[in-house]
């Protein structure tokens, strides 16, 4: 093409009014995107807002929880380490284990008895 028909097609009214549409098209176009970054951009911070205020609360409520744990945690020592009680308690203290493990045959044989005949001697008893 020459350049006298390019300058002809440039500067035809049909041509000038598309290339005008084209443009105004565009110019909406941005202008609807620059509204959805704006509207993208408050909820992103509305989103970090909600999510510093819930690390906040996180915080507050782990060191409640720390502070009742420690609490719990001296009591537990106190009660059963140091065998310390609260007004109007009464300990009473089971050992962990047997003392004695030196048991005859014939001892275990006493201590088994049958279930129905321990009720027998109940009521028998009576």
């Amino acid at each position: 093409m020459d350049r006298k028909q390019l300058e002809k097609l440039l500067s035809h009214p049909f041509f000038i009014v598309i290339f005008t549409c084209f443009c105004l098209l565009s110019i909406l176009s941005l202008r609807e995107s620059s509204k959805k970054a704006l509207v993208s951009k408050e909820s992103i911070q509305k989103l970090e807002q909600n999510t510093m205020f819930t690390e906040q609360e996180l915080i507050k409520e782990q060191a409640k929880l720390d502070e009742k744990q420690e609490a719990i945690i001296l009591e537990k020592i106190m009660r059963n380490e140091l065998l310390q009680k609260k007004e109007g308690e009464i300990i009473l203290q089971i050992p962990d284990e047997e003392e004695s493990t030196d048991h005859t045959s014939e001892d275990l044989k006493l201590k088994k008895t049958e279930p129905l005949s321990e009720w027998r001697k109940l009521f028998s008893l009576r």
